[in-house]
């Protein structure tokens, strides 16, 4: 199990990419990918577990064939839009076709994502069941309690900021031994605050918003998980009490977070992939432009790479681009931006910067570049080349500056361990 810092404290341990795939081909929720025109780009099992579905019979479709006839073209393009300007569409019950032609009830949510073609991720859980449960008990008090004592999901009660109530869900969820531990406590005590301080989160927890909060729970022993609360104010007696409703979405968290990961960054690296440093290398024109400051962009490349693959094997040549993505990261600042082209081939976006001191931060980098590498018991000594471009002296687009910092970085290339700027 390797280690990351993605959503968690520093040095906790975090699922890998292969515990990841466990949870994605055995989660009981189907869980799919949508482009951006609505259609299904990949699925894990439980999709076709749940609707009969497989991959190949649903993903040319940009309105799936397990949506029912009530949901519309209209309805359905609606929805998109919703995604497509960034909102989160959060559990909410609907009902989707199985392949047989029976109709099944779910609880859907979507998670926008747009980045390239990837419009959202889609999770579905199966609640024909528990449906059909509640049909049966009806609306009487005692077979509502019933409902709420064996429910999956967490439920408290809570008046005047205090616990009243707590089915077990709620008491295995929040690491407590006995509803008497809960009791008493306040909902808001167990939220780990945000900056220091819970006024926000108490402010929007008594605003009583349809839409589910995403917060970060403190459990009793101390460990913390991630919960959607939805919070809804029931009339009893004369005196409104707030029923929230707790589902632990720590491992879908850090599964769309890992999803967005991959989308953005180069898998091997780490560094930003080439989309990812566009997108960023536009927003940074854009506020230089209103800020009226200077921005280098670096084409770097290693000398003779092709010479390590070659002589010492691929798998020698990957371990060597890792070590210098992570030197290239190292050789700049916080708010700057490494990016992988492909090959041995990396951007770099230096922000607020002249020419002058971008060219003091070159001479440095390949000094420290100079220094050999230890790759799997080979010391390899491997030198580096850049081109620079500098907005808006050399262009005032994305493009331009990396096109011209590509032809400053062939002209450096001549000599090897060396940098050029652009020139006409």
């Amino acid at each position: 199990m390797t280690k990351s810092t993605n959503g968690r404290g520093d040095g906790e341990l975090q699922p890998t990419l292969d515990e990841y795939k466990l949870i994605w081909e055995n989660t009981n929720d189907a869980i799919f990918i949508m482009r951006n025109n609505g259609a299904v780009i990949q699925a894990n099992p439980a999709l076709t577990e749940m609707l009969g579905w497989r991959l190949e019979e649903i993903e040319d479709y940009p309105r799936p064939p397990f949506f029912t006839e009530d949901i519309t073209v209209e309805k359905h393009q609606q929805q998109l839009d919703v995604l497509r300007s960034g909102k989160n569409i959060a559990n909410f019950e609907t009902k989707r076709k199985h392949k047989d032609g029976t109709v099944k009830d779910v609880l859907a949510s979507y998670r926008a994502i747009n980045r390239n073609d990837i419009l959202a991720v889609a999770m579905y859980k199966d609640i024909t069941e528990e449906k059909d449960i509640k049909h049966r008990l009806g609306i009487a008090e005692n077979c509502y309690r019933t409902l709420v004592e064996y429910s999956p999901d967490a439920i408290v009660v809570q008046s005047d900021d205090k616990l009243s109530f707590a089915n077990p869900a709620a008491i295995k969820l929040l690491g407590a031994e006995s509803l008497q531990q809960i009791i008493g406590k306040s909902l808001i005590d167990f939220i780990e605050p945000k900056d220091d301080d819970k006024k926000d989160v108490k402010a929007v927890f008594h605003e009583l918003k349809s839409e589910p909060m995403v917060e970060k729970l403190v459990r009793f022993d101390g460990t913390t998980i991630w919960v959607e609360i939805i919070a809804i104010p029931v009339r009893h007696e004369g005196e409104t009490v707030i029923q929230a409703i707790l589902r632990d979405i720590t491992v879908r968290k850090y599964y769309e977070e890992q999803l967005t990961y991959m989308a953005t960054n180069d898998p091997m690296t780490g560094v930003a992939n080439r989309n990812s440093f566009l997108e960023t290398l536009d927003r940074a024109i854009e506020q230089a432009q209103e800020s009226d400051e200077m921005l280098a962009v670096m084409y770097i490349d290693l000398d003779k790479f092709k010479d390590v693959n070659d002589s010492l094997g691929h798998g020698v040549g990957d371990e060597l681009l890792i070590q210098f993505a992570k030197r290239l990261k190292g050789n700049v600042r916080n708010g700057d931006v490494v990016g992988r082209v492909g090959g041995d081939e990396f951007l770099v976006l230096v922000k607020d910067i002249k020419k002058e001191k971008a060219e003091m931060t070159i001479k440095r980098m390949l000094a420290n570049f100079g220094d050999p590498y230890m790759v799997k018991d080979n010391v390899i000594r491997a030198t580096s080349s850049i081109g620079v471009a500098i907005y808006p002296t050399d262009g005032i687009d994305a493009s331009t500056l990396i096109q011209n910092a590509d032809q400053a970085l062939y002209k450096a290339k001549e000599k090897r361990n060396h940098y050029e700027f652009f020139s006409e």
